[in-house]
């Protein structure tokens, strides 16, 4: 029987509500991730479980200090011979960043496995026990090993670069983009519908920096005010991404201010605030308004919150434009 580490970051998987009707207006992170365990007999027959609580918020709550704290708890059991496979429950509203997060940072082949819940642990109809159960299911697997994180949720398992929350409410209220389903419980057993395919993993060898570089996240809008870009660099931002419309686009005012901001230093990535598909690098007509003349990176497939946290990392790492650009492409 292998051995899995569960760590409990609170959420609305752990949450309580007055009654077990409820499912909205309870307290997340309101139980312990030991509770969690304990009440799930059916864990003790696929797995001896360990369990870890850093801290107990709602993920609306999360930091990057938090991301960091975890990282090295995951590390750690990434090195400990004793642990075959990490499980973290973790709230819905974040979860998809803390993963992409963790994946870019953290080494070994061992399975790291994230799940929460759409409805607090006292609901009637919660789903997080289901959710745990099958994520430790997943974390069990040995073919789990070598697809980087991911995301356990309603039987299903996403890599990090792919997953998205896409519904407020509903238990299902996880998806992919491209619908990259990687894995299925399909009556009680794993099946893989993709080959691994070992995600970059850039900085997994690098050591964790104290904090995390700031990188400010614009969404372009009709009549979006261009001096926000000023402002951003007034609170120091070292990176800028703009969730563009259609291919990463904006209009004059909000491009001048962000080749501005990039001939002072400051890099920019256009990302785009559109569901799916690529933003393809030096896409204008002409030549001055391309990515090469404006020092842009383009984000390729990466949505905007992703590729915030990989700039943030790529320059906590001291890398150059050019090397940014083509990590971004290995995406």
């Amino acid at each position: 029987m292998k051995t899995l580490l569960v760590i409990g970051t609170g959420g609305t998987i752990a949450g309580a509500a007055p009654a077990a009707t409820q499912t909205t207006g309870y307290h997340a992170g309101a139980m312990a991730v030991s509770q969690l365990v304990d009440d799930l007999p059916a864990l003790a027959e696929i797995a001896s479980i360990r369990t870890s609580q850093p801290f107990s918020i709602g993920s609306q709550h999360m930091a990057s200090s938090n991301w960091l704290e975890l990282a090295l708890l995951v590390r750690e059991a990434q090195a400990d011979a004793g642990v075959d496979g990490i499980v973290i429950t973790h709230g819905t509203d974040t979860m998809e960043e803390t993963a992409f997060f963790l994946d870019l940072v953290t080494n070994d082949r061992k399975p790291i496995v994230m799940t929460g819940a759409m409805r607090p642990a006292t609901a009637v109809s919660a789903d997080g026990p289901a959710n745990l159960l099958g994520a430790c299911r997943f974390a069990c697997d040995a073919g789990a090993a070598g697809r980087g994180v991911l995301v356990a949720f309603g039987d299903r398992a996403f890599t990090a670069a792919s997953v998205t929350k896409v519904h407020t409410l509903h238990t299902d209220g996880f998806a992919a983009r491209g619908d990259a389903v990687s894995g299925e419980l399909v009556a009680e057993t794993v099946q893989w519908r993709r080959p691994p395919q070992e995600p970059p993993r850039p900085f997994a060898g690098l050591a964790l920096p104290a904090s995390l570089p700031p990188v400010a996240l614009i969404l372009q809008h009709v009549d979006c005010d261009a001096a926000v870009v000023a402002w951003q660099l007034g609170r120091g931002a070292h990176g800028i991404v703009i969730a563009g419309s259609g291919n990463g686009m904006m209009p004059v005012p909000m491009r001048a201010a962000l080749a501005q901001a990039s001939r002072s230093g400051c890099t920019v990535v256009r990302a785009s605030r559109v569901a799916g598909g690529p933003v393809v690098r030096n896409a204008e007509a002409e030549p001055a308004e391309r990515d090469d003349a404006l020092g842009f990176v383009a984000s390729g497939y990466l949505p905007p919150l992703k590729a915030r946290i990989l700039l943030q990392c790529c320059l906590a790492a001291g890398l150059s434009r050019a090397q940014i650009q083509a990590l971004f492409d290995r995406y």
